[in-house]
C-alpha cells in the first residue's frame, strides 16, 4: 500500500484497528462456543472443529469427521464527545464542534473449520477465517471545529479518518498428534490476505498483500480432571504495494510540513507486522457436569512500533511511531451440562488496550474492556450440534489527543458492543 504523506501516516495504521471491540485490530470473533465462555479454555477443549483456532492440538480429540460454521454479528455503539479547548497548528483556537459523528456499524463476521481423523492417533484440520479487520464511518464535519484557517473552517476529525474498510482471511491447515493418552501435540501454517481501503479529507490509501506464518500448541492432562493447553501463533509480516491519493488539502498539508508533494496518486510500500500470540487454558471438572475454565491470551502488539514508508516517486520516508503496548485478555468461564445433555455455559475476561490518550488512533478507539457473556450447547442429533452465543462488551471511555496534522483532535470515545452468535457442528 503506498502510504506516503507524513500527516496520514497514522491513519494508515489505524485502519487496521477495528470497531470489532478486540485489543489493537484484532477480530475475537472465531467460534461462537467459545465466546460463550469468553474465551475461557478454548485452547484447551476439543468441543468443536473451531477450536483449533486457539489450539491446533484440540483436533487430536475429534474421532469424526466434522464441520463447524460459526457466524457472528455485532453491533457497535459508538459516541464522540468533542472538548473545548482544541487548537490550530497550535495557535488558532477552536471555534466549536462539528455536525457530525460516528456512524453506526454493523459488521457481520464468519469463520468455517474442518476436522479430519486420518488414523487413530493423528487429525487433519482446516480453519478460514477473520482475524484482523475493520468496517467504520464518520459522519461528515466530526470533531473539533476550526474558523480561519488556512484551510478555511475545517473540522479535525475529517482529516484523521473518514471511513474505513479493511479484510484479511487466513486459511490454516494443521496436523494434530496424540503423542500418549495424556498428551497432544499440533502443529499449522497460515496463508494470510490483507485488502485495504481508507478515506480521510487529506488523502486515500487502498492496497493489498500476502503473508505467511505457522502456529503450534500442546494439550495436557495429568489427570482425569484437570486439562492444560499452551498455543503459539507467528506474527504475520506484509510488504504491502498499492496507491495513496492525495487530494487538493491532503497535498497543502504535506507541503506545509516541508514535505512537498502535488495532489494525485503515489505508489509505495510499507511493512505492516501483524502480532504473534500466546495463548494459555486451563480446563478443571469440578464435577460430572461442571467444568471451571480459565484463559490468558497474550498479544505482542509491541512489534508494531514504527510504520515507515518508501515511494520511489518522493523523496522522503515518512515515518509514523506507534509505541502501541502488548496486551492481555484474562478470561472465567464455567460450563455446565443439564440431563438432557444441553450445555450452559458462562463467562467474563478483562481484555486491556493497545494504546493511550497521546498515541490513540481516530479508527481505532481502542480502550481497556470487560466482557460478559452467556452461551450454550445443544445436540439435535447424534451428528448434529448448535452452539448459540451472546456477549456485552463494556468498554472504558477512551480519550484522545493528537495534533499532527495540524488541526488538533481532542475529545473522549465512549463505547460498546453486543455480540450474537450461532454455530453449527456437524459430524460424519
Amino acid at each position: 500500500m503506498k502510504r506516503t504523506g507524513i500527516f496520514i501516516v497514522g491513519s494508515a495504521m489505524g485502519l487496521l484497528s477495528g470497531h470489532v471491540m478486540a485489543s489493537g485490530f484484532g477480530v475475537s470473533y472465531q467460534s461462537v462456543s467459545a465466546m460463550g465462555n469468553a474465551y475461557a479454555g478454548a485452547g484447551v477443549l476439543s468441543d468443536n472443529a473451531s477450536n483449533q483456532w486457539f489450539n491446533p492440538a484440540t483436533l487430536a480429540e475429534l474421532r469424526k469427521t466434522e464441520i463447524s460454521i460459526p457466524l457472528h454479528q455485532v453491533w457497535v455503539d459508538t459516541t464522540f464527545k468533542v472538548d473545548s479547548d482544541g487548537t490550530f497548528a497550535g495557535v488558532i483556537p477552536q471555534a466549536g464542534t462539528g455536525p457530525g459523528d460516528f456512524d453506526d456499524v454493523e459488521p457481520f463476521v464468519g469463520s468455517a473449520f474442518l476436522a479430519v481423523p486420518i488414523s487413530d492417533t493423528m487429525t487433519f484440520g482446516l480453519s478460514v477465517v477473520s482475524p484482523f479487520g475493520t468496517k467504520i464511518e464518520y459522519e461528515s464535519g466530526w470533531g473539533n471545529a476550526y474558523a480561519g484557517t488556512p484551510l478555511g473552517t475545517v473540522t479535525a476529525g475529517d482529516l484523521y479518518a473518514t471511513e474505513s474498510d479493511l479484510q484479511t482471511v487466513n486459511i490454516n491447515p494443521s496436523l494434530a498428534i496424540q503423542v500418549t493418552d495424556n498428551l497432544n501435540v499440533g502443529l499449522g501454517i497460515s496463508y494470510q490476505t490483507l485488502d485495504a481501503d481508507i478515506r480521510n479529507a487529506a488523502t486515500r490509501l487502498e492496497g493489498d498483500d500476502d503473508a505467511y506464518g505457522w502456529n503450534l500448541g500442546l494439550t495436557y492432562s495429568p489427570d482425569d480432571n484437570n486439562h492444560f493447553g499452551v498455543a503459539y501463533r507467528s506474527e504475520m509480516s506484509y510488504e504491502v504495494e498499492g496507491d495513496i491519493t492525495f487530494s487538493t488539502v491532503g497535498a497543502g498539508l504535506s507541503t506545509a510540513a516541508g514535505n512537498p508533494v502535488a495532489p494525485g496518486a503515489y505508489s509505495g510500500t510499507a511493512e505492516i507486522d501483524l502480532p504473534a500470540t500466546l495463548q494459555l487454558s486451563y480446563a478443571g471438572d469440578l464435577s460430572d457436569r461442571t467444568q471451571l475454565l480459565l484463559g490468558v491470551e497474550w498479544m505482542e502488539w509491541s512489534s508494531l512500533d514504527a510504520l515507515v514508508v518508501e515511494s520511489p516517486s518522493l523523496a522522503f520516508n515518512p515515518t509514523e511511531e506507534f509505541d502501541w503496548e502488548n496486551t492481555a485478555r484474562y478470561s472465567l468461564g464455567l460450563n455446565h451440562t443439564l440431563n438432557s445433555g444441553t450445555v450452559l455455559r458462562f463467562g467474563v475476561a478483562k481484555e486491556d488496550s493497545t494504546q493511550g490518550t497521546n498515541n490513540r488512533s481516530a479508527i481505532s478507539p481502542d480502550s481497556d474492556r470487560i466482557w460478559a457473556t452467556l452461551g450454550a450447547g445443544f445436540n439435535l442429533s447424534d451428528n448434529m450440534t448448535v452452539d448459540v452465543g451472546y456477549a456485552h462488551i463494556f468498554v472504558d471511555d477512551a480519550d484522545i489527543n493528537r495534533s499532527e496534522k495540524g488541526a488538533q483532535l481532542k475529545g473522549t470515545y465512549e463505547l460498546e458492543a453486543d455480540v450474537i452468535g450461532a454455530q453449527m457442528s456437524y459430524r460424519f
